[in-house]
């Protein structure tokens, strides 16, 4: 048992924490708009973070997605940063 547990640490430590989380990149932001398109949604908004992360927040009938822009030029996204929509009760 102690063997299993030190070889899935071994793994883990060489792999990186991107794919540990299920990061998915794209090469550029016409894929990123495509997939997004894909799933229904469209390009709502586009945000800068305080640490200069350009994000792209699609939104559809249901859904919403956040891809952000990697310093390689790359847009990615993980299971984290989709979700549906919850709608507030009127007031």
């Amino acid at each position: 048992m102690r063997r299993a547990v030190l070889a899935i640490a071994a793994c883990l430590v060489a792999t990186p924490l991107a794919a540990q989380q299920g990061v998915v990149c794209v090469p550029d932001r016409a894929a990123a708009d495509e997939a997004s398109r894909n799933a229904g949604e469209e390009l709502a908004w586009i945000g800068k973070t305080s640490g200069d992360t350009i994000m792209l927040f699609y939104l559809g009938r249901e859904t919403w997605s956040v891809f952000f822009q990697r310093p390689d030029g790359q847009w990615c996204t993980s299971p984290t940063m989709v979700g549906k929509i919850r709608r507030a009760d009127p007031a």
